[in-house]
């Protein structure tokens, strides 16, 4: 923990703004990146509060069971399950049911295995949507949390990723620069030593 607090002790020190005459035009441009790249990511968090807030809510639209939303109704299942081709993306198990809506309307058609919960050979359970259309169980609050969690890390995520890109980016031409006045700075040296030798 000691060694964290010296690490971040040591780049406030090489960040902050002072009127030090070593302090170079370069360093004060990477100065300048850092807190370009620092404002960045905490800019990055009010767009990813909106996604958040805005997977949560339809997560929320989705967890609703009830008139007017999912509902769990009683199922028969017809005969054995067949494997058919789903859009082209390999063979899905389907199963011929019958199902009563709320309503007291009944409909038959192939059922995906997966969304039939089986209390026995015949009979099951099935989630229905609002038009009694087969459809998934309704997410639970930690998958719609967890979602919302999920989405507003990969947006701070990205934008410290970019941030640190553009970071790297500056400050890799900023060394080849200072390099180059290095062997500028030298090569002066060297001709000022050797005048003074002859």
């Amino acid at each position: 923990m000691r060694s964290i607090a010296r690490w971040v002790v040591s780049r406030l020190r090489r960040y902050r703004p002072d009127r030090n005459p070593l302090r170079r035009r370069s360093d004060r441009i990477e100065a300048a990146l850092v807190v370009a790249a620092l404002a960045a990511v905490l800019l990055a968090v009010w767009p990813a509060a909106m996604i958040a807030r805005t997977m949560y809510d339809g997560g929320v639209r989705a967890e609703r069971v009830g008139p007017g939303a999912r509902q769990l109704v009683e199922a028969t299942v017809i005969q054995d399950p067949s494997a058919v081709q789903a859009n082209g993306r390999g063979l899905l198990l389907t199963s011929p049911a019958r199902w009563t809506l709320p309503s007291g309307e009944v409909r038959e058609g192939m059922v995906p295995v997966a969304l039939l919960l089986r209390d026995g050979p015949a009979n099951a359970r099935l989630w229905v949507d609002a038009e009694g259309r087969p459809a998934a169980a309704p997410p639970q609050r930690a998958e719609t949390v967890t979602r919302a969690w999920l989405a507003a890390f990969g947006v701070v995520s990205a934008a410290a990723v970019l941030a640190w890109a553009g970071f790297a980016l500056g400050r890799h031409r900023l060394d080849r620069r200072r390099y180059r006045e290095w062997e500028a700075a030298w090569a002066a040296a060297d001709r000022r030593w050797r005048r003074h030798h002859i």
